[in-house]
This record gives structure tokens, sequence and C-alpha cells, in this order.
């Protein structure tokens, strides 16, 4: 374990420490700040039959920790906010030992609710599906091509808010653009992001919503996999774009993303431009109001369109039952994957989640 995994550790173990406890279920913070949370997630996991697409480590069957978070919230009357969370869970990928990292963590200024200045490492505003919280998503994993061609989380700065009571929000943002815990940047240039979304209609029992973002990147040296550069490295400028739509009716969810990186690498001789995309279209619907959802998904991704392979393309099929909300829920997804040149990928995903 790294240095800076102790240290994480040590400050998530540390932190309840800093609290005295003053009578059940009340805590009082040991310094200024009058609002102070602390708080965790578990998501504990099965995964049963084929491989699945290139995410998952192998085909043998198995129990694992896909997130096990702990964090701390807070805001200060002098009108900032923060927010601090360590992962110890593990990956999709088969490894020997769980990991210890920092998810979020930033200072927020929020005394207007037009710009809010953030600073620190937390997820850039790029792609609908990811930036919806983990523990609130309607499958179990995100779709492909969310997981291949967002930004997640990266060091920087932003600015974000909203208009017209909350109908239309925006973020933007520059950041180092080399990925999640990384205490440095790879080259001068920054990663810049930004979003803008909004409602088109809102009415009971209707909401229509739509989104988009672009993100611009010039880049030494940062981690590609799937797109077929040399040693999964990736030198050069990136080009991003996004679009999305959410409908929601009643207990009738509809949700639609399209994803695209354009790619004009330095690493690749003799040099061409390459280009990504994928997209995916969502529909749930709750049969039992608040207890019992199923879900239908269907994806692609294509890592490189221009070649002669097929994208991988998937399906889901999903039920989950909210105990307590999304605090305790128990979920099962089924998954088609195919991919060119292998035999079609049967897999079943389960979970239990706690949210404390």
């Amino acid at each position: 374990m790294s240095r800076q995994a102790v240290v994480l550790c040590l400050c998530m173990v540390a932190v309840p420490t800093f609290l005295q406890a003053q009578s059940l279920g009340t805590v009082k913070p040991a310094g200024k700040e009058p609002t102070l949370v602390i708080g965790g997630l578990l998501q504990v996991q099965a995964e049963f039959g084929d491989r699945g697409d290139t995410r998952f480590g192998s085909d043998n069957d198995r129990f694992y920790l896909r997130r096990a978070r702990i964090n701390a919230t807070g805001k200060f009357l002098e009108e900032f906010d923060f927010r601090l969370e360590g992962d110890f869970g593990g990956t999709l990928a088969n490894t020997s030992a769980l990991r210890a990292q920092l998810t979020d963590g930033f200072i927020n200024w929020n005394r207007h609710p037009e710009a809010n200045i953030r600073m620190g490492q937390f997820k850039t505003p790029f792609g609908f599906e990811q930036l919806f919280s983990d523990p609130r998503l309607i499958t179990i994993e995100r779709s492909l091509v969310n997981d291949r061609l967002t930004q997640s989380r990266q060091l920087g700065v932003q600015v974000g808010g909203d208009f017209l009571e909350k109908r239309l929000t925006y973020a933007a943002g520059v950041f180092n653009g080399n990925g999640a815990n990384n205490n440095f940047n790879d080259d001068d240039s920054f990663l810049s992001v930004a979003r803008l979304s909004g409602v088109l209609h809102q009415s009971k029992p209707l909401t229509w919503s739509v989104g988009g973002n672009v993100f611009s990147s010039e880049d030494t040296s940062i981690a590609a996999a799937d797109f077929g550069f040399d040693n999964n490295v990736f030198a050069g400028e990136r080009l991003g774009t996004g679009f999305d739509t959410q409908i929601a009716a009643g207990r009738f969810d509809l949700w639609a993303e399209y994803l695209k990186v354009d790619w004009e690498p330095t690493s690749r001789r003799p040099r061409s431009e390459i280009a990504s995309d994928g997209w995916y279209v969502q529909a749930s619907y709750y049969f039992i109001p608040n207890r019992l959802q199923a879900v239908l998904k269907a994806e692609t991704f294509d890592p490189v369109t221009d070649d002669r392979t097929d994208p991988v393309e998937t399906g889901t099929a999903g039920l989950s039952w909210y105990l307590k909300g999304h605090d305790l829920k128990l979920l099962l997804n089924y998954l088609r994957v195919q991919q060119d040149g292998q035999e079609d990928q049967d897999k079943i995903l389960t979970r239990i989640q706690v949210i404390f």
C-alpha cells in the first residue's frame, strides 16, 4: 500500500475521533463549522457466468466488495462547504488486494447559487450517467461507453450554478486531465470541460430534460485502454462531445445518451486521427411504487469507428428491490455482451447496498 493510501486510511479512521458525542444520534464538530455529517456506502457484489466486457477480470464466479466508502461533509457560516471521501473497495478487474484511495476531496464557495466555485478533486461535468451518483444508479454498472469516454474525477477548479428555479444548470472547469489521485499534470495544458442542461417540460406527471457537454485536452501521457495505442498510452489532442435526454413520467423513466471522442495522436506512426463513440437507451418502471423496479438497457461502444470490427453491444435486464429506498436495496442484472470475433457473453451481477 502506498504512503498516500496509508495516510488516507488514517485520516478516514481518525475523523470520528474529532467528534464528541453529546447524546444518541448527535455529534459535535471539533472545528468551528456549524454542521458536520459522517456517512458511508457499502456495495457487496457477486457475479456469475461468462466474463462479459473488458472491464471484468475473468469468467470466474466470485464475491467482491465493489465500493466501501466513508465520507465527511460540512459547511461554514462563511458560505463555504466541503466534502472528503475515501474508498476502500475493489474494482471490476481481478486484484490481489483492496484499494484505498480518495474519491472526492473539495472545497466549495456557495454564496451565489448562480456561480458556485469548487476546487479539489471531484467529477468533471461530462456525461450524464457518469455524473449520476453511484448508489442511485438504476443498473449495477454504468454503460461501457460512459466508463471509457468520460473523464470521471480529476483535480481542478470549476464554476457552476443554476437559473430559472433550477430549470437551467451549467458547469465549466479546468483540470489536470490525467485522472484521479494523481498529484501532477502530465504537461502545461489543462483539460477544459463544460456542461449545460435544462428542463424543457415540467408538469405532473411528466418531466423532460436535455443536456450537452464538451471537453478538450492536450496530453503527453495518459492511460487509454481499448483504443489501440502503444502500451495503452495516449499522447496528442482529444475532443469529446455528448448529448443526453431524460423523461420521467410517473413510475416510468427513460434515459438516452450519446458520447463521442475524436483523438489526434502523436503516439501513432503514421499520424492518424481516430474517433470513438457509443450510446445507450435505458427504460425503467416501478411495478410496486418505490419498492420493485425493472430496467431494460441497450448500449453500444465502438473504440475505433472507422475500422472493420463491430462495436461492443450490451443488453441488460434487471430488477431492484428497495427495502429502504437507496439506503438499503437489492439488485439483480443479467447482461448479454456481443463483441466482434467472440462468442456472446452471458453474465449475472448481483448487489446488496447500504448507505449509512
